[in-house]
């Protein structure tokens, strides 16, 4: 016997779950049912009525049925892990629009770098606050850019911490009512108490997080240092995005010998990290390219509104950026170019082109189809 849906998208009601700060076990302990209940309607199974379903949802501070939606108030997430990433990467435009206004949130004195905390204008008395990691914020930004260029800077009137422990709050977001109470404009008394504490971290977010604050420079006073600190190794969320899109395969980095995983990137805009990541197997590549593969010379560019994909050859091996232009001799009917900032394919290679690499491999996409 099928088990009946809820009346919800579950999918969506999971990963607004998998983001909250707060535990599976805390979140089952404040609404009021058993741990095993929430994990039992998380992994598919009726453990709830329709009823408290509902009830549920409205406390966790989503109003919809077909479609879900933040409702009214200060929302709070994070980023701490792979698969809160992959939780915040598939939220629907209903919960999460595409276009946000962004702010920079510090608890002050501004001495905490173990979060970046960013808070994004939903839409009329909603608000989310964002709490991520210094690792994944290169791999946020590069999904939306609006985060490295926040618009205002903000404080919290309490830590974060005693903010989330209060159990008065009815559900897991804080009520509207209570926001100038909960998060405001950094003004001129507060920047200029802690100015010498607020000059040094944005010196570091800029010298190591690439923010770029010139939208709130008339906040920071007085004006910021540089940073003595290296910037973000680039490795690190380079390999943030790889362990992303492992995550989501079987067997983390094809360890089979016939098996290889290749990145995924756009073609309408270039994009520092991978989108994705196409498994392949040695009877579809062939030997020598199954080898590139492996040695990770090989990508997949795919062109959203296309119905061609191509798998390019890389001159070098190059997990995220720009390649390095392919300078090596070789016959190929089209190559990838690289015209600033568009990337395109070509049947020549002219002499001021940067060509990324050869198309070894294409395949189609079917526009129309019916499965019955």
């Amino acid at each position: 016997m099928s088990i009946r849906p809820y009346p919800i998208p579950m999918d969506d009601f999971r990963n607004v779950l998998t983001l909250s700060p707060l535990s599976l076990v805390e979140i089952a302990r404040r609404f009021g049912i058993s741990r095993s209940n929430l994990m039992g309607l998380l992994g598919g199974n009726r453990t709830l009525s329709d009823d408290r379903l509902l009830q549920l949802v409205k406390w966790v501070g989503l109003v919809g049925a077909d479609t879900l939606h933040l409702d009214s108030g200060i929302h709070f997430w994070k980023i701490a892990s792979e698969t809160q990433m992959e939780a915040f990467l598939h939220l629907p435009t209903g919960i999460l629009p595409e276009s946000l206004r962004w702010s920079l949130v510090l608890e002050f004195p501004p001495l905490d770098r173990d979060w970046i905390h960013l808070k994004a204008d939903i839409g009329e008395q909603c608000w989310v606050l964002l709490s991520v990691r210094p690792v994944f914020f290169a791999l946020l930004r590069d999904r939306l850019p609006g985060v490295g260029r926040p618009v205002t800077l903000m404080y919290l009137q309490k830590p974060l911490k005693q903010i989330l422990a209060d159990t008065r709050n009815q559900g897991l977001a804080v009520a509207w009512a209570k926001q100038p109470q909960t998060l405001t404009l950094v003004d001129a008394p507060m920047r200029d108490t802690h100015a010498a504490d607020l000059s040094v971290w944005m010196a570091w977010a800029r010298q190591k997080l690439a923010i770029d604050t010139s939208d709130i420079s008339e906040q920071i006073y007085p004006p910021m240092t540089e940073s003595s600190e290296d910037g973000l190794d680039p490795a690190i969320p380079c390999d943030q995005a790889w362990n992303l899109l492992a995550h989501r395969l079987d067997v983390a980095g094809a360890a089979h010998p016939d098996i290889v995983d290749i990145p995924i990137f756009p073609m309408e805009q270039f994009g520092q990290y991978p989108s994705g990541m196409v498994r392949m197997d040695r009877n579809w590549l062939g030997d020598t390219l199954l080898e590139l593969g492996k040695k990770g010379r090989l990508r997949c560019y795919v062109r959203e509104n296309s119905t061609e994909s191509v798998i390019v050859a890389l001159s070098t091996v190059t997990r995220c950026g720009l390649p390095p232009p392919w300078v090596l001799s070789t016959a190929s009917e089209r190559y990838l170019i690289w015209r600033d900032p568009n990337l395109e394919i070509a049947a020549h290679i002219e002499s001021n082109d940067y060509c990324i690499g050869p198309v070894v491999a294409a395949w189609h996409r079917a526009t129309t189809y019916m499965v019955q």
